[in-house]
């Protein structure tokens, strides 16, 4: 399936003024970026694992007199209503999996901290009363909607 056959995740977020804005985007780049060490530190974990069993095959194929080559092994992934799952994936495809997950953690962080840079002239409004969303679609900011709220009648 390809990455234009997926429905689009959309998040709305309200907020009451520019502070709020700011430290719910200082949060979720603080969250986006531990899961991305996570999720990098994973992948350094299986590619040590990947290039052991590649060491172990090439041991045994020289053991076994050059009869057997060592091959690196993938594994495909079962379709279940769009969502892949996989069954005890070798190294080398889960690696892949984690590789692009990272990368799109990448794009998302990258959009939220443009955004934040993009906005800070407008700390100067500190609590000043305003009606904020951001839209955030597929983990990349959409738009940011700022509205001065009607004084009471």
């Amino acid at each position: 399936m390809s990455e234009q056959e997926y429905p689009s995740s959309v998040d709305v977020y309200e907020f009451n003024n520019v502070n709020q804005l700011f430290d719910f985007l200082d949060n979720e780049i603080k969250r986006r970026k531990a899961v991305l060490g996570d999720i990098i530190r994973d992948i350094e974990k299986l590619k040590t694992l990947s290039e052991a069993a590649v060491k172990l095959e090439q041991i045994f194929a020289e053991i076994a007199g050059g009869q057997r080559t060592a091959t690196r092994q993938t594994t495909s992934a079962a379709k279940l209503n769009g969502v892949e799952v996989y069954i005890n994936p070798e190294p080398l495809s889960e690696t892949s999996l984690l590789t692009s997950i990272a990368r799109g953690l990448q794009t998302s962080i990258a959009s939220l901290e443009k955004v934040r840079k993009a906005l800070s002239p407008l700390s100067k409004l500190g609590d000043i009363d305003l009606n904020i969303r951001l839209i955030i679609e597929n983990g990349t900011v959409k738009a940011v909607v700022i509205k001065v709220p009607s004084p009471p009648i």
